[in-house]
């Protein structure tokens, strides 16, 4: 029996708040590369990016994940933007040969892996010797109980942490890789829910959908600026944000703070509006008190005295 403070760690979060659906056709990349941000253009078979879809004014609608494969793209974003995304594409297609499965089976749901082990688990599981650099995939070969002999994806996708990896699969897939990952002996996997997962992306700055990714705010703010390409042609909203960038006229920063006493959504200062929280921890992690918001960037280097900034997520 290996001793737990020899065994290594990996952290899994079945990611619940997430649709995955598929593109085909001729025309798919083009149409996401003519509505996003980042210039997915140059996806080749088997890579992956981020990329967000914005609106005329620059305001985000949600950032995509976007898996090119060999005859179609796994795109995924957030359960509450599936609709206006699919309405946006919609809108946006003019007689492009594009094809959109939404029930699509085979990736229909997303395991996240994380940690510094991450890609050790994954080796010593599937017996391999991977080394994706960040933005790869490989197909796996999975003894399914459900499905017999099948086929799962890990994609590096490197947003959530340095060593974040992502197994796309069927939910009955992912439920039996969880428990495969539970026995191995020489790491400690832990699953980790919903309400601790968003403490962790929380504490570490990281804007997910609703709360700091929506239409109130840019890419720009929101510190999503690398997945923001200003090489690529047009794509709806690059005006607005080609100026924002090039006259420095960002308005807001999103930062995480720790409150010093009880604070109201609207962050004042002498009855000024300063910032907006947008996400808080949980009462179980500092009693709430780790919280998300976007402040006003003239604000950022002053002392305040109902809270701290402790990152500006300014590289």
């Amino acid at each position: 029996m290996i001793d737990n403070n020899l065994r290594k760690k990996a952290y899994l979060h079945y990611i619940n708040n997430c649709s995955l659906i598929s593109i085909k056709g001729n025309d798919a990349l083009d149409l996401i590369d003519r509505l996003t941000t980042n210039d997915v253009s140059s996806l080749k078979p088997m890579e992956h990016m981020y990329t967000i879809l914005t609106s005329p004014k620059g305001k985000m609608i949600d950032i995509l994940s976007i898996l090119r494969l060999e005859d179609n793209i796994i795109l995924g974003c957030s359960k509450d933007s599936l609709k206006p995304i699919l309405e946006w594409i919609d809108f946006y297609t003019f007689g492009e040969e594009v094809e959109i499965i939404i029930d699509q089976k085979d990736f229909e749901s997303s395991l996240m892996v994380f940690g510094d082990s991450s890609v050790e688990l994954l080796n010593n599981t599937f017996d391999l010797d991977m080394s994706l650099s960040e933005g790869k995939s490989m197909y796996v070969a999975f003894n399914s109980n459900s499905e017999g002999r099948s086929k799962i994806l890990i994609v590096n996708k490197k947003y959530y942490h340095a060593d974040h990896y992502e197994v796309y699969s069927t939910s009955e897939n992912l439920k039996q890789l969880i428990q495969i990952f539970a026995k191995t002996t020489s790491f400690e996997t832990i699953l980790i829910n919903d309400k601790n997962f968003n403490d962790y992306r929380i504490i570490n700055n990281i804007p997910a959908s609703p709360y700091e990714i929506n239409d109130n705010y840019n890419p720009l703010e929101a510190g999503l600026k690398k997945y923001v390409s200003f090489n690529k042609g047009c794509y709806v909203g690059q005006e607005v944000i080609t100026r924002l960038d090039s006259y420095s006229k960002v308005q807001n920063q999103l930062v995480l703070i720790k409150a010093l006493k009880p604070l109201e959504s609207d962050i004042k200062v002498k009855d000024t509006k300063i910032g907006s929280i947008t996400s808080h921890s949980s009462d179980q992690y500092h009693n709430g008190a780790f919280k998300l918001a976007y402040l006003k960037k003239k604000y950022l280097n002053d002392k305040h005295d109902d809270f701290e900034i402790r990152d500006t997520g300014i590289q």
